[in-house]
């Protein structure tokens, strides 16, 4: 291949499509992973028939993943899931059982994604494999349906945006904060169809929970991937040398078609207002807003880090009188970890009510969605118009400690000035 300096995004597509290549060019690239979740799968299935594909052609892991509507609600959720667990059975995919986890959350968690890898899944937040180095790339029913026929599909190598982070994080600020500070300069369709990649020394001070919140928004920018530069931390999750990490890592001198400076030190807490994730604003001028339900947990902002810091401030305290609030651990291994640590009990006497590990209410499916005119706050991604249930909610989005204190007061409140 090519010594032309490249990005992260272009050096993993010239390895998945074996052909050296830069921003701007068109591949036939190979996924080493595609994954699809009881919503989508049983779709994909259908085009499959529909075209007469009697055999999968794609050579890469293949994993269905029980996610969505898990417990399913309905008739019909539940047909989903039997649709795609006797088919990986009959096929000998990779089937992973409902109450597992949420997609996005288990990859990571179970390492069943490495650094360089290119990833597709059927849903647009497969951005946040990002958190680990992994291009993550959500793409429609057809296109996953083409790759498990032909094999392989086009990808347009992705012009990137560098993001420089420096300074450090302070009390009561979190990844989620950094990913909002960047949406309100970039709005929702300032990164359209390019990587986004994350570089700079306050990376080292974020856990990979932490990036996680980072990558998983960055589709909410339009991103097509949204990368953090992997380091010494991702090296050792997955015990990967420094060498084969710099092989991931974007060259020097590569080209970027933007650059934006984040000082983590000068960042509050952050709050997107309805209905845009891009609509971003300092916590402070929001205090006061009434809330009826707090959401917490989804495949980004339900880890153990979350649920840490929503039980630092849930704890001997009240969720206030009218007020429901839900939490949703991201997987099976987090929700026995909180056990563990004693995270359910602060929630149970709070008030709370645990959910298993579920897309939820977060997508509007079910488990808390809500009703004509309430108004939610979460630490979740997307607050669109109808998002979490009823077209007349209203839904605010911010990090785990603003939203844990939000059901406290039954208001926004700011964690800085209050807790």
């Amino acid at each position: 291949m090519s010594d032309h300096p490249k990005t992260m995004a272009e050096k993993i597509l010239s390895r998945a499509s074996g052909k050296s290549s830069i921003a701007g060019d068109y591949v036939w690239a190979v996924p080493d992973l595609v994954y699809l979740n009881d919503l989508m799968g049983p779709v994909a299935l259908s085009v499959i028939r529909k075209i007469g594909i009697g055999k999968i052609n794609y050579g890469g892991k293949l994993i269905f993943i029980v996610d969505h509507i898990y417990p399913p609600k309905d008739v019909s959720s539940a047909n989903n899931i039997k649709i795609i667990r006797e088919y990986a059975e009959e096929n000998n995919f990779v089937f992973i059982q409902g109450g597992e986890g949420i997609e996005h959350t288990v990859l990571i968690e179970k390492k069943l994604i490495r650094p360089g890898d290119l990833a597709v899944g059927t849903d647009s937040h497969t951005v946040t494999l990002g958190a680990v180095g992994c291009m993550g790339v959500g793409m429609g029913i057809t296109d996953v349906s083409a790759i498990m026929a032909l094999g392989k599909n086009w990808f347009l190598v992705p012009e990137s945006i560098q993001i420089d982070l420096i300074g450090r994080l302070r009390k009561y600020v979190s990844g989620k904060d950094i990913i909002l500070s960047v949406l309100k300069i970039l709005k929702e369709d300032g990164a359209n169809y390019m990587s986004m990649e994350f570089h700079g020394e306050a990376i080292r001070h974020l856990s990979i929970d932490q990036r996680m919140a980072i990558a998983n928004m960055t589709v909410e920018a339009g991103a097509k991937a949204g990368m953090i530069e992997p380091d010494e931390l991702v090296g050792r999750f997955f015990d990967i040398d420094e060498e084969d990490l710099k092989n991931v890592r974007s060259d020097e001198g590569s080209h970027f078609a933007q650059r934006v400076d984040i000082d983590l030190d000068s960042i509050g807490p952050q709050i997107a207002v309805p209905y845009s994730p891009a609509n971003v604003h300092d916590v402070k001028e929001y205090v006061g807003v009434r809330v009826d339900q707090v959401y917490i947990g989804n495949c980004a902002n339900g880890t153990i880090t979350d649920l840490r810091e929503a039980a630092e401030v849930l704890r001997n305290r009240t969720v206030a009188k009218g007020v429901k609030l839900i939490i949703v651990p991201g997987s099976r291994d987090i929700y026995r970890q909180a056990l563990k640590e004693g995270l359910i009990d602060v929630f149970l006497d709070a008030g709370a009510v645990i959910s298993p590990p579920n897309c939820g209410a977060c997508a509007g499916l079910h488990m808390g969605v809500l009703g004509d005119g309430e108004t939610a706050i979460s630490n979740t991604n997307r607050n669109f118009k109808g998002r979490m249930g009823s077209p007349e909610s209203r839904v605010y989005l911010a990090n785990t400690y603003v939203a844990a204190a939000a059901a406290l007061d039954g208001r926004i409140i700011d964690p800085e000035a209050s807790l």
